[in-house]
């Protein structure tokens, strides 16, 4: 028997992603995000969310991925954010990625994720093979891109 992992797919511009859903707590929308002087590139800033400060990463500007629509316009441009669980990443604070889509939650077979074409990124963990398609989609490693 073939084992699955449950995944939620997403995309950064035109390109899909996945992470497994163990590590989303939660998706939130429309978020107003403060800048924070002296951070690193991929760090748009923080968020409150119910009292919790957050930090937001673009995952897109470590993957050198061109995301037109995530261009902020005083902080009121419409923005998905996939909240990451602090105890799977083993973190003490709560980290969201800021991504232009959030698609679905699907089953993937373990041996259907091609992890040796990766083209040796820390980022990704693997490509998965659309059904009906010749599209992959990236499967991300959570750890390294909130590292």
């Amino acid at each position: 028997m073939t084992d699955t992992t449950q995944v939620l797919t997403f995309s950064l511009g035109e390109e899909e992603y996945c992470v497994p859903i163990d590590y989303v707590a939660e998706i939130v929308g429309n978020k107003q995000i403060q800048s924070v002087p002296n951070t690193e590139g991929h760090i748009e800033g923080v968020t409150d969310l119910r009292g919790e400060t957050t930090t937001i990463v673009d995952p897109s500007k470590l993957l050198s991925v061109e995301t037109e629509e995530l261009a902020t316009d005083g902080g009121s441009a419409r923005k998905w954010i996939i909240i990451l669980d602090a105890d799977s990443l083993d973190t003490e604070s709560l980290t969201g990625w800021l991504v232009s889509g959030v698609r679905e939650v699907t089953a993937v077979l373990d041996d259907s994720v091609d992890m040796e074409n990766t083209a040796d990124s820390d980022y990704i963990r693997g490509l998965v093979k659309g059904d009906a398609t010749d599209n992959f989609t990236l499967w991300l490693d959570p750890h390294e891109l909130t590292a």
